[in-house]
């Protein structure tokens, strides 16, 4: 282009070559894993747990720092109070915050393994173009990790890189051999989160994420009784702290039609999950050393680049296993219609850390009222 005497070559802006066949150059690929691998994923995984971690926020100085330029844009700020959230509701949004970021994390760490395992070796076009062409739905990415689990054992590489496995002893030490097993499963964990036999976690985070379509609860119970109210309606207190509890946090509550592929497709469903804030962030930071692991791994067999410009390594972690942070009813779940392929539905069920419970639903709601006693 000329333009006042000056000519500017807008081609050398260009970051990446270009070529004109329908497949990623092995140069293009090359240049593109350096880019990802040279990044530090792991600090924004560590950031968002870290802001969870925080303690509640200090009222915000629009007058100064980004919060001035952001109102600077002609935003009137005397509208703001209107919306400001109360402290037991930043409470909330930080349970809701922490079951996405631990639900974001299991997934990351689904695909990034999809891709060590799995996808590079077959599709031979690069890490990065690899897992970003990762199955968009995660039922597909799942049953691909499951079936290469089933034929064998899951290599040490994926977590440790392979010069380090290679200079392991024919024994290798105890600890070593179990801090891959734990790694494993808390890959598994993640699997479950997003395919599950009990309550779908996953189908709840889509909700959350597409339109905010759920609902935040922080005064809701639900538990379970031995003893019934009297013929008056009361209740007595004892008897409420007695009995099982099922929704005892804070909560988030979605609603679902199954999709087609389910055996009682059609059937609209609701289900409440528990949000405790403590074992979903012990939860995410598990998950966020696992993801670690598995990207600093592959970025030291696959990086050409120096050792310094990529991620360290976390180490290996020993534990706790995910059964140590399972330690409390997840929620239920509850079909509001028949399937109408089917005919049935899927009826009433609590999760427990033993496993999902059926529960017959009988007799007609009754009201009553909560007495001292």
């Amino acid at each position: 282009m000329v333009e006042g005497g000056c000519r500017s070559e807008f081609g050398a802006l260009v970051m990446y070559p270009t070529s004109d066949s329908e497949t990623l150059t092995s140069e293009q690929t090359a240049l593109l894993d350096k880019t990802f691998f040279e990044s530090n994923p792991v600090s924004y995984w560590r950031a968002r747990i870290d802001d969870l971690l925080r303690g509640p926020m200090t009222p915000i100085d629009y007058g100064v720092g980004l919060a001035a330029q952001v109102v600077g844009y002609g935003i009137d700020e005397r509208l703001l109070p209107l919306t400001q959230p109360t402290e037991p509701e930043r409470e909330l949004q930080k349970a809701l915050d922490a079951f996405a970021l631990r639900h974001h994390l299991a997934e990351s760490l689904v695909r990034l393994v999809h891709a060590v395992l799995i996808e590079v070796d077959s599709s031979n076009s690069g890490f990065w173009a690899s897992l970003t062409r990762s199955p968009s739905q995660a039922f597909d990415v799942v049953k691909a990790i499951r079936e290469f689990e089933a034929r064998g054992v899951v290599p040490a590489t994926l977590f440790m890189p392979t010069a380090d496995v290679r200079a392991l002893p024919p024994e290798p030490p105890a600890d070593v051999v179990a801090a891959v097993q734990m790694h494993w499963r808390w890959v598994r964990r993640s699997m479950q989160l997003l395919v599950s036999e009990g309550l779908e976690s996953n189908v709840g985070n889509n909700k959350l994420k597409h339109g905010l379509a759920v609902r935040q609860h922080d005064q809701l119970r639900v538990g379970f009784m031995t003893e019934s109210p009297t013929p008056e309606g009361n209740i007595r207190l004892t008897d409420v702290r007695n009995g099982l509890g099922v929704i005892d946090a804070r909560a988030v509550e979605f609603l679902q039609c199954l999709p087609k592929r389910d055996d009682h497709a059609g059937s609209w469903e609701v289900t409440v999950l528990n949000l405790r804030p403590a074992p979903l962030i012990a939860e995410a930071l598990m998950l966020c050393t696992v993801w670690s692991s598995v990207f600093a791994s592959a970025a030291a067999d696959r990086f050409a680049g120096s050792a310094e410009a990529i991620s360290r390594h976390p180490g290996l972690a020993l534990g706790p296993p995910p059964e140590a942070l399972i330690q409390d009813v997840t929620g239920y779940r509850q079909a509001l219609t028949m399937s109408t392929k089917s005919g049935t539905s899927r009826g009433f069920v609590v999760e427990t850390p033993e496993g999902v419970v059926g529960i017959d639903v009988t007799g007609p709601k009754i009201d009553g009222v909560i007495i001292d006693g």
